[in-house]
């Protein structure tokens, strides 16, 4: 085989390759358009959560040392693993040190 037939060969293998890589670039993307305005259409919506009693002012404590809770939460068709991982998203999400906040009661809707 001469040469010059040795490279039309390679170079027609790599610019094969070449072809096939821009495609699957442009099938990635596209891909990538459908999944974003799927996501975009099944937002999920904030739920309102039912009104209840008004809630009163915390009392600010008198004395310099901190106020320990150690009532009980009250659990409604939620388990342990479910409340404790509620427990630190809202912890999370709030920036709120998980010892400063109290939860009376967790229920599922």
């Amino acid at each position: 085989m001469p040469i010059a037939e040795a490279l039309m060969i390679a170079a027609s293998g790599i610019i094969v390759v070449f072809i096939m890589l821009v495609v699957l670039w442009m099938l990635i993307n596209i891909i990538n358009m459908v999944t974003k305005s799927l996501e975009k259409k099944q937002k999920v919506e904030n739920i309102p959560l039912p009104k209840s009693a008004p809630v009163p002012e915390p009392v600010e404590p008198t004395t310099s040392e901190p106020v320990i809770y150690g009532g009980e939460i009250a659990l409604y068709d939620v388990d342990e693993k479910t409340a404790a991982c509620i427990m630190a998203i809202v912890s999370d999400e709030t920036k709120i040190p998980l010892n400063q906040l109290i939860f009376k009661s967790i229920k599922a809707i």
